[in-house]
């Protein structure tokens, strides 16, 4: 494990969530003590706990759990094309952050001989002008050395479902009998669910796999200092969204 110098950890504390969980704390109990639980103390106390829950990295694994025992096996498999779904662009062309990690592990995948093509599937938001051939997932795979002739950048779609919609219409024409579908944990469940029920409305028989992206993220421990993080607000977002659009896609009938 890398030893940390303590002006960094200190530094970090001081700009973690932690120094307004305290002031909050002595706040509400101070206001307690003067004036007993007035509407005041209460309201402090209920902005501690929001702050502590939204912040804090166990309430995040806690709350992401579920969708963690959902998420299909990381395999390496042998399959026609690697599917990666990419997770949107900035509006200078340069990958999000996501979408760079699901393109790294997609494009070491396909240099490890996993497959012959990858295909880049969605992102598309405005302001998303062509040429896509310098935006997004593609660069960052052309920059690890997969041949332009390899990638398959199906750009119409802007979110899972049409992602699966547009990618399958590939798989049908080139006639893909096995795909390892990339990328992170948390979206792997309803990316995988919405392929098999297109695949199988249209019935074209294709094997499946999965590959999460994150697998080192979620397998490293977090250091005491950053337990509490204004990130985790962020990832609590990511993962709301995602329960929102499995119950939305399970009512209506897209999985």
């Amino acid at each position: 494990m890398t030893a940390y110098p303590l002006k960094l950890i200190l530094e970090e504390l001081f700009f973690s969530p932690v120094p307004f969980l305290i002031l909050l704390l002595i706040l509400a109990g101070s206001s307690w003590r003067r004036n007993g639980w007035t509407l005041q103390s209460k309201t402090l106390l209920a902005v501690w706990t929001v702050l502590l829950l939204s912040t804090s990295s166990w309430f995040f694994q806690w709350f992401a759990s579920p969708l963690k025992w959902l998420t299909p096996e990381s395999v390496r498999k042998q399959v026609d094309a690697i599917v990666v779904a990419s997770a949107g662009v900035h509006s200078s062309g340069a990958p999000t952050p996501s979408s760079t990690l699901r393109a790294y592990t997609a494009g070491q995948l396909y240099l490890e001989g996993l497959a012959p093509l990858v295909i880049v599937t969605g992102g598309v938001t405005e302001p998303y002008a062509p040429p896509v051939s310098i935006k997004g997932i593609h660069i960052i795979l052309r920059g690890m050395g997969v041949k332009d002739e390899d990638i398959v950048i199906e750009d119409r779609s802007a979110d899972t479902y049409g992602n699966g919609v547009e990618t399958v219409k590939i798989i049908a024409e080139r006639d893909l009998k096995r795909i390892l579908l990339v990328s992170h944990d948390y979206h792997l469940f309803r990316l995988s669910s919405v392929f098999e029920k297109l695949e199988e409305e249209q019935q074209l028989e294709v094997v499946h796999y999965s590959f999460a992206a994150n697998q080192k993220d979620t397998t490293r421990i977090v250091s005491w200092w950053k337990v509490f993080d204004w990130e985790n607000f962020r990832r609590l977002q990511t993962i709301a969204h995602e329960y929102i659009g499995l119950l939305t896609y399970k009512a209506t009938e897209r999985i």
